[in-house]
């Protein structure tokens, strides 16, 4: 047997380790989310446990079991190890997987229709509204109206 010998890695050989880690990780794992958008939301939702379940027993170095036990837990009965985990997991399976944390940092555009902002900005200025007034206006609107889902 031979004696392990330490290896010194500065901070940034790390940092750029992780990052190849993560290109390599995510290219390997694009065949499995072609796969994955395929399915049905039953067998996505599937998917992303069994991942999770699975990450959490590399992650937590644990049996299958023992992986189970912590992932059917709620939050408020993980340990704060275990939920890092579960929530380490799940954001894993969303950037190697399902992929929907791909962005670019902006918000959708919505569409309004047409001539809504300028007709009640018209009428905000007609109503020579203070600044006080305007925010009790937003506040009164925002509680008077509910959106479904």
């Amino acid at each position: 047997m031979t004696k392990a010998t330490s290896v010194v890695v500065t901070y940034q050989q790390f940092a750029q380790g992780v990052g190849a880690s993560d290109r390599i990780t995510l290219e390997a794992s694009l065949a499995w989310h072609k796969e994955y958008v395929k399915l049905n939301a039953e067998k996505q939702s599937e998917w992303k446990y069994d991942f999770v379940l699975n990450y959490v027993i590399g992650r937590m170095d644990c049996t299958a079991k023992q992986a189970e036990i912590i992932c059917d837990k709620t939050r408020v009965e993980r340990t704060a190890e275990q939920e890092k985990a579960v929530n380490a997991g799940g954001a894993k399976f969303r950037f190697h997987i399902s992929r929907t944390d791909k962005s670019d940092g902006k918000k959708p555009a919505v569409a309004l229709p047409k001539k809504l902002v300028s007709n009640i900005v018209a009428e905000i200025i007609e109503a020579e509204l203070t600044k006080a007034q305007f925010d009790e206006l937003i506040a009164q609107l925002k509680a008077s109206i509910s959106f479904g889902k």
